[in-house]
């Protein structure tokens, strides 16, 4: 990238700490999916959600173990694109933004319909004005900027932490054993459970694609996704053996069915605490959502591989206003599709676990492509011993989501390669406006504030890695 490029690259300032990252992450994952989805996907799979929800973590612990390496390695704004455009090729990373679009109206729009049901235990008002309320609400708060969001949802993460042990501590006393029988009445709906559970997880992407805004990045990101997985896998797992222990699978299928299960061993008051919790994590979803995928829209067209406007700061509010509103907009006229909610969280989990398949290829890539930042990295794997295995388990994981969604959900893995095939005219088109060669380089480069002095290279050579670093490899000045 050159000089002038990184002049003008308007970037954003680090305001937060490890406690308001934490309750970013933490609140982001532990949302409003694992709220709607037990419900409809335990009606079919049965009390075998349990292991499903152990399934999906697997994956889900390989992305976080990428996000923790590459995020102390290379913390920067949109992250996953940077990550993959740099270290496997431009086009694949292109994807990443491209694609991000789709990932954010689906999440919107779950987010919404859990909004919706869970409101209406409280007061009798039709779904789709709730749906409308709640993505004006999320495109304004986002538009506002960062700092509010983490204040906001520092409040909200309280009040969704207490109505979770609120639901799972008495109902853990209330799991009758009879409940778990038949344990796996389909093994189809047991598999795409397994692929739609992925997607509540994926809340930990959060803090690779704030890279820029997080206090002491290199210690932080490893340090609050250890924290993070802990907590979350804790909660969900516990969530859903009291769900399937406390009501028969038969009398689920509903997105509200964690309230209905609280009136079978709570008091009237039980309903409307975890109703109130699903609301939380609604806030506490929607704080997140446009300000993750925002970022990497900004970053992908500072590169100039998406439209300038893209990347324009808001003079006030310090956000990447154009890139909020291109994801916070189109939902309103999606909303007759919200009640896909199965359907819409496969395709978020298939879609994101192929973008971390890439980019664990990109891992693999990184004392290679960027020796400087291996050699500095406060948290990093020896490559051909835990770097091989992680990426080969991710590659797996992969594969295995896509062998289950094309045998189950068929439409949603054609969908997705479709839309593939379109984001390959639409990246040959961008490279016909711009000077090509320039292009390359720039989405093959950090920028300015990102790298690494080459002279601090020299430290990669005493890593025994196998693999002897380039000092001149991806870093300097091009």
């Amino acid at each position: 990238m050159s000089e002038s490029s990184d002049a003008d690259a308007a970037t954003l300032s680090s305001s937060i700490g490890i406690v308001g990252v934490l309750a970013l992450l933490v609140g982001n994952a532990i949302s409003v999916p694992i709220f709607v989805l037990p419900g409809p996907l335990a009606g079919t799979a049965g009390p075998s959600l349990v292991v499903a929800i152990l399934l999906a973590a697997i994956p889900a612990s390989f992305v976080v173990l990428y996000n923790a390496l590459l995020g102390s390695a290379m913390p920067v704004a949109g992250g996953l694109y940077v990550y993959i455009s740099r270290l496997t090729a431009p086009y694949w990373g292109f994807l990443v933004p491209f694609t991000i679009p789709l990932v954010a109206w689906a999440s919107l729009l779950i987010t919404a319909t859990g909004f919706a049901e869970y409101t209406r235990i409280f007061v009798d008002v039709p779904s789709t004005p709730l749906i409308y309320v709640l993505l004006a609400f999320v495109l304004l708060v986002n538009l506002i900027g960062l700092r509010v969001v983490a204040q906001v949802q520092l409040v909200f993460f309280a009040g969704l932490v207490i109505a979770l042990l609120t639901f799972i501590v008495p109902g853990a006393t209330a799991v009758d054993a009879a409940n778990y029988a038949p344990f796996v009445p389909d093994y189809g709906a047991f598999g795409l459970a397994v692929v739609a559970l992925f997607y509540p997880f994926l809340g930990f992407g959060l803090l690779v694609e704030l890279g820029e805004e997080i206090e002491n990045p290199g210690r932080t990101i490893p340090l609050v996704l250890g924290l993070g997985i802990g907590i979350v896998a804790l909660f969900y797992v516990a969530l859903i053996v009291v769900l399937v222990g406390v009501v028969p699978y038969t009398e689920l299928g509903a997105e509200a069915d964690l309230a209905m299960a609280a009136t079978r061993f709570l008091p009237w008051w039980g309903e409307y605490v975890v109703a109130a919790g699903a609301v939380f994590a609604v806030v506490t979803t929607v704080n997140t959502t446009l300000l993750v995928f925002s970022r990497t829209l900004m970053r992908a067209s500072r590169d100039g591989i998406l439209p300038a406007s893209l990347a324009r700061i808001h003079p006030r509010f310090e956000t990447p206003h154009y890139a909020v509103a291109l994801l916070g907009l189109p939902p309103f006229l999606l909303v007759p599709i919200a009640d896909e909610i199965v359907g819409l969280s496969v395709f978020i989990g298939l879609a994101s676990l192929t973008a971390y398949f890439f980019c664990a290829i990109g891992l693999w890539n990184l004392p290679r492509e960027f020796p400087a930042h291996y050699a500095n990295a406060p948290f990093r794997l020896r490559r051909y011993r835990g770097l091989l295995l992680a990426v080969l388990g991710g590659a797996v994981a992969t594969g295995a989501f896509w062998i289950v969604t094309l045998l189950q959900r068929p439409i949603v893995g054609v969908v997705l390669v479709g839309w593939f095939v379109v984001a390959y005219g639409y990246y040959r088109y961008r490279l016909a406006k711009t000077d090509r060669i320039e292009t390359y380089r720039t989405m093959t480069s950090l920028d300015r504030h990102e790298r690494i002095e080459e002279s601090e290279a020299q430290r990669a050579s005493d890593d025994a890695n196998g693999d002897p670093p380039r000092a001149d490899a991806g870093e300097g000045d091009s």
